[in-house]
């Protein structure tokens, strides 16, 4: 393995120590330097050219990556991408308008830079908006990477009250990030919610609501996938035909219009079936 291929697994930039520690030689380090394919960034920081920003932001501060930061490292959901990286230092000295995020261990000793899953969940629901962290740790949850009480004996006193409230909101079976706003938004406004509802002809469904309308919600890009989209409508007309009533919402709606999504759910439960008019 060459010097290149290291950094290539490490999010394209490293240290020297680490360099060193892998059995590279500085022979073998100064030649990839000299060939182009290596940048010595600054002094004991190297990089490819095409080095992840945030992880050679995190070198050159001393920090590392955690919060929604850290959130593709992981392949958690994050409802937002970040503005600016999410960092984590020992030391007190990150630029202003960078988020600081307390950690009390030694960031030059991990590789890559980014913190473990635990502390960059715990930094979320200190960090975030309340539905922003909830995707964020409910993914880990889902995939059975952490738990509840795990993380809630990480947030001790009063001060981590508000991050402790988010673990409540947490459940097990949503498939996307969407369907956990969604079905904290559907409680909070009244509805009785069940979620991943088998409905005989149908299939599972997102949600069932008040029992007896079928919403779905679709991620980012349904519309591409043509086998899918003609399943989908096939299986409104199930539900429609058995009764139901079948909603379907979008990324936009879920995420920036969910009042109007809201409203469209009361009118339907509370509009009657139509009849027939009479032909004169």
């Amino acid at each position: 393995m060459q010097p290149v291929d290291f950094l290539t697994r490490q999010g394209g930039v490293t240290r020297l120590a680490h360099l060193k520690r892998a059995g590279f030689t500085r022979s073998q380090i100064g030649r990839a330097v000299d060939s182009g394919l290596l940048v010595r960034h600054r002094h004991g920081v190297y990089r490819l050219p095409e080095a992840n920003p945030d992880f050679v932001r995190a070198y050159q501060l001393n920090a590392a990556i955690t919060c929604v930061s850290a959130a593709s490292y992981y392949s958690l959901w994050a409802l937002r991408a970040p503005d600016r990286p999410h960092l984590a230092a020992c030391h007190r000295r990150l630029p202003a308008g960078i988020p600081p995020h307390r950690f009390s261990g030694d960031t030059s000793a991990l590789l890559p830079p980014v913190l473990p899953l635990k502390d960059v969940l715990v930094h979320a629901l200190q960090c975030l908006p309340e539905l922003e962290a909830l995707v964020m740790v409910e993914c880990a949850y889902n995939r059975g990477e952490t738990d509840p009480d795990f993380l809630r004996s990480l947030l001790p006193g009063a001060r981590n009250g508000p991050a402790r409230a988010v673990l409540d909101l947490m459940e097990r079976g949503s498939d996307s990030l969407l369907e956990t706003v969604a079905r904290v938004l559907f409680r909070r406004h009244g509805f009785s919610v069940r979620t991943q509802v088998h409905v005989e002809g149908v299939g599972y469904v997102d949600f069932l609501i008040n029992g007896c309308l079928i919403v779905e919600i679709d991620g980012v890009g349904f519309h591409l996938n043509k086998p899918q989209f003609k399943k989908d409508i096939r299986r409104n007309n199930v539900g429609a035909a058995s009764g139901y009533r079948v909603l379907r919402y979008l990324y936009e709606d879920v995420v920036h219009r969910p009042e109007e999504m809201l409203a469209q759910i009361r009118l339907a439960l509370a509009t009657p079936p139509r009849t027939p008019r009479q032909q004169h």
